[in-house]
């Protein structure tokens, strides 16, 4: 695996530098995926994690384990977050 771009005590991977085995590759990069959306956003609105947080009443922590991207979370969980930062689910087909 690449190197990552260290973000304060984290290492940051591009999705392309992973190496995730194919089994798990559908619950991975979704996950994955979602955090950098959110990630982006918060830089977009120029907010921070802990704003966020004040913003849909969940603890610092929690929000973090969701933006790692390599933690389990419930639907309302990332539901919350989307509407706090004015982001949306979209369901489409896969592209093959």
């Amino acid at each position: 695996m690449k190197t990552g771009k260290r973000v304060g005590d984290h290492v940051v991977h591009e999705l392309d530098q992973l190496e995730v085995p194919p089994e798990y590759e559908v619950l991975i990069r979704p996950k994955i995926e979602i955090a950098q959306a959110i990630k982006r956003q918060l830089e977009n609105r120029r907010m921070s994690v802990r704003k966020l947080a004040e913003r849909t009443g969940m603890q610092h922590p929690q929000i973090v384990r969701v933006t790692s991207g390599d933690t389990n979370y419930n639907i309302d969980t990332l539901l919350k977050l989307l509407d706090a930062l004015d982001l949306e689910v979209v369901i489409q087909e896969k592209k093959l």
